[in-house]
């Protein structure tokens, strides 16, 4: 029998399409989908952006779909998680007291939020003609406000959701904090599957780290959004290890968190940064 190789990880995204008044149903795709996860004997699953229900078919839906975390749904997340073993990551509207936020709990193999991340950058789009009626993200949640980066058994995950992608500063930072993985929870809005591609294998190549997104798929009836889908991960060197297809859908893959190392010492570039000549990057 071949011995096991500690530094390989097993990953996975899930991608569905979460339908607004419907969040029972859509609850219950993603706990049948973390049963094929776990079966495949994954360690890190990640859900979509806003997997309960997106809150785009009106302005106050969002309110119906969200809950306390931890809370009823969290709390169905942690009996997989503790089933499986693995550790599960999605975005999903939160109620915290009078405020909002569209935010990823880390869960643990045991059962445990190790923590969250508020999304930080909202996706405010008011002039777009192709997003019937324009999104303005700020109008239901609260920004957040922290980087955190967790330390796992599978490594150190770094969390993030959708239009943070475009926004490099913030994966350089959670790299630099020693990120082997970076997770990203999305909607990605279609037709750029282009953009999404490429900032997954960007955020990947320049940040020598394994990113595991998942985004929503299809198109949502209530409101007539599309979505890119094609759930995505990605190695430190920019390849594609495995992309879901045009469903609804698990996708898995091994990983090996050797060649984090591996691409490091082929160029270490965080040690050849010279953070003297980007004194704009700071504190602006």
């Amino acid at each position: 029998m071949m011995p096991v190789n500690p530094n390989e990880i097993v990953v996975s995204a899930i991608q569905i399409t979460a339908v607004d008044g419907e969040k029972e149903a859509t609850v219950g795709k993603i706990l049948d989908l973390l049963d094929t996860a776990g079966q495949r004997g994954t360690q890190l699953c990640v859900l979509p952006e806003l997997w309960t229900g997106l809150g785009f078919s009106d302005e106050s839906v969002y309110r119906s779909i969200a809950e306390p975390i931890p809370g009823p749904v969290t709390h169905r997340l942690a009996e997989k998680a503790k089933k499986y073993g693995m550790y599960i990551a999605g975005s999903m509207y939160e109620e915290a007291g009078s405020d909002y936020y569209n935010t990823t709990p880390l869960i643990t193999p045991e059962g445990r939020i190790a923590g969250k991340y508020r999304k930080t950058h909202l996706f405010d789009a008011p002039n777009r003609t192709d997003i019937p009626p324009g999104i303005m993200e700020s109008k239901k949640v609260k920004a957040g406000d922290n980087l955190d980066v967790y330390e796992t058994e599978v490594g150190k995950v770094g969390l993030s959701v959708c239009s943070d992608l475009r926004f490099p500063e913030i994966y350089r930072e959670m790299a630099l904090k020693g990120s082997e993985i970076l997770v990203c929870a999305s909607a990605f809005l279609s037709p750029r599957y282009d953009h999404w591609e490429f900032f997954l294998r960007a955020r990947a190549t320049e940040n020598q780290c394994y990113v595991v997104a998942s985004g929503q798929y299809g198109t949502e009836p209530k409101s007539g959004l599309s979505f890119v889908g094609r759930s995505m991960i990605v190695d430190p060197w920019g390849t594609v290890v495995a992309t879901a297809s045009d469903r609804e859908e698990c996708v898995t893959a091994h990983i090996d968190r050797a060649f984090i190392k591996e691409v490091k010492q082929r160029y270490p570039l965080m040690e050849q940064r010279l953070p003297e000549l980007y004194p704009t990057l700071r504190g602006v």
